[in-house]
């Protein structure tokens, strides 16, 4: 009786936590990857929440006032390291130092939500020196990565059975 009734408040607790439905796909996350603006994907120039490689923290800062994290690396080749959370996400920056000033050096954007580019799309539109990978598995529907030197997209699948690969994740800099 004892275990019956142990099994039954350990169900009620875990019960208001567990997930019933399945992940939505839909999202309000809408990139803007054409043929048009291709070529600052390419180059990696491309502005991600209105911000671009070259700016200076200080922009970043004020625009995004409550940094989440921040690191600072000491060697020679110093970078710091911010993270912000924006409307649509999760944002690191790498800033180069020089002297006084800090500039971003990368950009990684980590959607709470896939985005509405898919992989054949993207991989079209970036062209022949696209290097493209896909992993496909039943259980979480698998994964694809997409580089082509400048700009660094990770897709994934909403659900195992989803058929295409949306973005969720945007690297842009050289690493």
């Amino acid at each position: 009786m004892k275990k019956c009734l142990l099994t039954i408040v350990m169900t009620l607790m875990v019960l208001p936590f567990s997930p019933f439905a399945e992940a939505n796909a839909a999202t309000n996350n809408q990139l803007d990857i054409n043929e048009d603006n291709v070529q600052t994907y390419k180059d990696g120039t491309v502005a991600i929440e209105d911000i671009k490689i070259g700016d200076k923290i200080s922009k970043i800062k004020s625009k995004y006032p409550n940094v989440m994290f921040s690191y600072s690396d000491d060697s020679n080749d110093r970078e710091n390291y911010y993270e912000f959370n924006t409307d649509n996400g999760h944002m690191i920056i790498t800033a180069k130092v020089q002297g006084n000033k800090e500039t971003v050096k990368r950009i990684t954007m980590v959607y709470d939500d896939l985005t509405n580019v898919n992989l054949d799309s993207l991989v079209s539109l970036l062209g022949d020196n696209t290097t493209k990978r896909v992993q496909n598995n039943k259980y979480t529907g698998g994964y694809a990565y997409v580089n082509n030197e400048q700009a660094h997209f990770q897709l994934s699948k909403a659900t195992p059975n989803s058929k295409q690969f949306k973005v969720y994740r945007i690297d842009l800099g050289k690493y």
